[in-house]
């Protein structure tokens, strides 16, 4: 996350925004997914942190890359 706070280009950081809000959607999709299932496998474990894996590093990803889109908007000056 270190380089997003220090990134200069709106077009990655968009990149980055839209990619976090993917992988928090496909997060909810296993999600769904597992609540559909009737029977309880071990391998539903596994998805489950996935799941939760996915949801974090994706919402962390969205919201750095926001903060820093608000950043850059509201300081002009250190655009490129």
């Amino acid at each position: 996350m270190k380089k997003i706070k220090t990134c200069r280009n709106e077009t990655t950081l968009v990149a980055l925004l839209f990619i976090g809000i993917v992988m928090v959607l496909v997060a909810y999709r296993i999600f769904s997914f597992l609540c559909e299932v009737k029977a309880f496998a071990w391998w539903m474990i596994l998805l489950g942190a996935v799941c939760l894996a996915l949801a974090i590093v994706g919402f962390l990803m969205a919201y750095r890359a926001w903060r820093r889109l608000q950043y850059l908007r509201d300081n002009p000056g250190e655009k490129e």
